[in-house]
């Protein structure tokens, strides 16, 4: 979700010109949505996967987001977020302005929004009154509520100057604040996780500075230090020689080692990721992630007509079609970052990948009662040593 480099709308760019935008980590735990240069981390549809041709409605210019007037024209993060900081920059540059701003939305942003309309600039959804009834589900998952937001177009600047907005939002607590001010604080917001995303309904919206911390999560990716060398599967050397640490992406280039965490007491959490397949060539990529710190139990990332989030217990059986197919394949193309989601509670594994579920609640130590209840992370390095870049790796530990 993050602030990364893809291919996105430049599919027909060999990857040997693709390049890492310099992504230091930040002091302050935020990590950049928008990279100045493309939608990556976003997307215009269910797909998780980049077109070839972005919308009409959405465009990039001088390192600024620009959605003009389409209902149906949606711009959606990649990530679903429960608790969170968000801040970022909007601007109309016309005076009959009219645009929606998602929270806890549903993949295709059906959630009542938080409007961005002249006069109506941080209010509800005008059929809502104000009182959850706008596109309210029986069960209440869908709908928004929040009877204590109301507009504050008051504190907006005037149209054409830029605005700052920050939310914040910590189980069903929602805050806003509009240049420095907060305009309302709710305490009965629905749902409590969902995507973000924006849709503008008439005029021109900009967009600037979209960044995010995810309450809760910690990075693994600050620097090697961190990090040892995962001893007995892998390649050869030192870590520096074989990865390539660039901020919060980190790049495997072969034939070096599988590294793992130097903590070796992760137990129940949940780790997001993106990875990319980023060598021309993606056949018999191989790689993975060692969940409890060790081979094999993993969630497998590689070239596989199963897909991957493969969780690979039985590797080293002649019968592979013993070890848990995915669900469903939901691999993107070579080139295009992939959203991978794992959860380990009580000895019970789930993966998501790309936003649907792949592995499903499987109970991996009654399978094989050899696996810990604790251990480290690792990033698996295997045979053939093909290019893969991982990014934002972070962890919430559940005690």
């Amino acid at each position: 979700m993050n602030s990364i480099i893809t291919l996105t709308a430049s599919l027909l760019l060999p990857l040997s010109v693709l390049h890492a935008a310099e992504e230091p980590n930040t002091a302050d735990d935020f990590v950049s949505l928008f990279n100045g240069k493309d939608f990556t981390g976003w997307r215009f549809s269910d797909k998780s996967a980049m077109p070839k041709q972005s919308p009409t409605a959405w465009k990039i210019e001088n390192g600024v987001i620009i959605g003009s007037g389409d209902k149906q024209a949606i711009l959606a993060s990649q990530w679903e977020y429960e608790a969170f900081e968000l801040e970022f920059d909007w601007r109309a540059t016309n005076g009959d302005y009219d645009a929606d701003f998602y929270v806890h939305a549903g993949r295709l942003l059906d959630a009542a929004p938080i409007r961005m309309k002249k006069g109506l600039d941080g209010g509800p959804q005008e059929d809502d009154r104000g009182e959850g009834g706008y596109n309210a589900s029986p069960n209440g998952l869908i709908g928004g509520l929040g009877k204590a937001r109301k507009a504050v177009p008051h504190l907006q600047n005037l149209t054409g100057q830029w605005n700052s907005w920050r939310v914040v939002v910590q189980k069903n607590i929602v805050t806003l604040s509009c240049n420095g001010k907060q305009a309302w604080s709710c305490n009965d917001y629905v749902p409590r996780r969902g995507y973000l995303g924006f849709r503008v309904l008439n005029g021109s919206l900009e967009l600037r500075n979209i960044r995010i911390r995810e309450i809760g999560y910690h990075s693994l990716m600050e620097d090697f230090k961190s990090w040892e060398v995962y001893p007995g599967f892998g390649g050869k050397g030192s870590i520096d020689k074989h990865w390539v640490r660039n901020g919060l992406l980190w790049t495997f280039k072969g034939a070096g080692p599988s590294i793992v965490t130097k903590r070796k007491d992760f137990a129940n959490y949940r780790l997001r990721m993106e990875f990319m397949f980023a060598d021309p060539d993606p056949s018999n990529i191989n790689t993975g992630i060692y969940l409890r710190g060790m081979h094999p139990w993993q969630a497998d990332i590689w070239e596989h007509k199963w897909g991957c989030g493969l969780w690979g217990v039985r590797h080293g059986q002649p019968d592979l079609g013993k070890a848990v197919r995915p669900l469903v394949r939901m691999d993107n193309p070579t080139g295009h970052w992939n959203y991978l989601d794992v959860r380990i509670e009580n000895n019970v594994v789930s993966v998501c990948l790309n936003g649907r579920t792949t592995i499903d609640r499987y109970p991996i130590q009654e399978v094989d009662p050899k696996f810990p209840n604790s251990g480290g992370i690792g990033l698996q390095a295997h045979w053939p040593w093909k290019e893969v870049r991982f990014h934002n790796l972070r962890v919430m530990e559940m005690k």
